[in-house]
């Protein structure tokens, strides 16, 4: 291999332009942290010898200690736990940022490295450890959010301890912490049944998230428990695609088909910002609240408080997510043998004015 390796070698084993080689090595925006990441790798593989500038969005190389940054490199010599998001939920500005918070300060506490992956969607079958880290120091996996099962075997194949977060895998023998969506669910609808609501709508989409499908679940089960008590409950669900940019309006167009006299006694959103978008459209309608209707949220983000009238909401853990997935790691990797667990959440019910 040549002694003098240039940005061009690097574009050509790539299949890229030189331009997009040089944005990447030398920090520069504009090229994606898939993107960068391959480049970076790449470089120093074929022995690049110029420095190589990190930029904010190469940020998953650098993690802190003690509020100081600190990059992972082929060269470090401590240990360090690799957490793998999908990139569409690294910009979630209300769950997974808390998760990641409660990860980050466990790690300070125990003094321990983590570099935080970020996987586009068309990768996620394809997880692998970058070629720059030595596999030797790695201490295991963290999963946020949900993975294909390909990808949990991929990563459970390399006999390194995994930890899925906010995420069972029925399939692998592997260790989960989750929140009990179900349970919080069904504290919620109890919650509305004791304020005498008899008609009910869960306003979100399953497909969006396990989470949300969970919480469906469990009004549907309050429900079949109210009916077998003798109390009949009518429970009926909008299915708003809150994946999609349009959500808002489609959400707007069913408030503004509702009728008074088919106004539901309560309503249970599957998180937060759709219930703070709910409320605030029934009120343009006139709607009052709890007057006439009443809403639930789920996640107690900041905003909850701070609404007119304040939001229920079911409190669901987020910074100890992170925080007993990091302690379950470490326990796995000093206890390799003992069986795998499913580290269940408590929900906890807020109580404000609209429910």
């Amino acid at each position: 291999m040549s002694k003098h390796v240039s940005m061009q070698n690097i574009a050509d084993r790539l299949g890229i332009s030189k331009y997009t080689v040089s944005q990447a090595l030398s920090g520069k925006d504009g090229v994606s942290d898939e993107t960068r990441l391959k480049i970076m790798e790449t470089a120093r593989t074929m022995g690049y010898r110029k420095k190589i500038n990190k930029s904010p969005a190469a940020a998953g190389l650098f993690q802190e200690r003690d509020g100081r940054r600190k990059e992972i490199t082929s060269s470090s010599s401590d240990p360090y736990m690799l957490v793998w998001i999908h990139s569409a939920k690294q910009q979630d500005p209300f769950f997974w940022p808390k998760v990641i918070d409660g990860l980050a300060q466990t790690c300070r506490d125990l003094q321990a490295d983590y570099m935080l992956i970020s996987v586009p969607p068309h990768r996620e079958d394809e997880l692998a450890m970058p070629g720059f880290l030595d596999p030797a120091r790695c201490m295991g996996h963290i999963l946020l959010g949900t993975f294909s099962t390909r990808a949990v075997i991929s990563l459970q194949q390399t006999g390194l301890p995994l930890v899925l977060v906010d995420h069972e895998e029925p399939l692998v023998d592997v260790d989960c912490v989750v929140n009990s969506n179900v349970d919080a669910a069904v504290a919620a609808s109890k919650q509305l049944f004791r304020e005498g609501c008899d008609s009910l709508v869960f306003v979100g989409s399953d497909s969006f998230s396990v989470s949300f499908r969970e919480r469906a679940l469990g009004c549907r089960i309050a429900a079949e428990e109210a009916a077998e008590s003798g109390r009949p409950v009518c429970l009926s669900k909008w299915n708003v695609p809150y994946a999609s940019p349009t959500w808002p309006h489609d959400l707007a167009v069913r408030v503004g088909s509702v009728s008074t006299s088919e106004l539901p006694d309560g309503f249970i959103c599957a998180n937060d910002h759709i219930a703070l978008r709910l409320m605030a459209l029934l009120k343009q309608r006139g709607f009052d609240i709890p007057g006439q209707c009443r809403v639930i949220g789920f996640d107690n983000i900041e905003a909850a408080a701070a609404s007119s009238p304040t939001l229920s909401t079911v409190e669901l853990s987020k910074e100890l997510l992170g925080i007993r997935a990091v302690e379950t790691l470490l326990y796995r990797k000093r206890h390799p043998g003992r069986a795998h667990e499913k580290i269940v959440l408590a929900p906890e019910f807020i109580a404000r004015a609209s429910g």
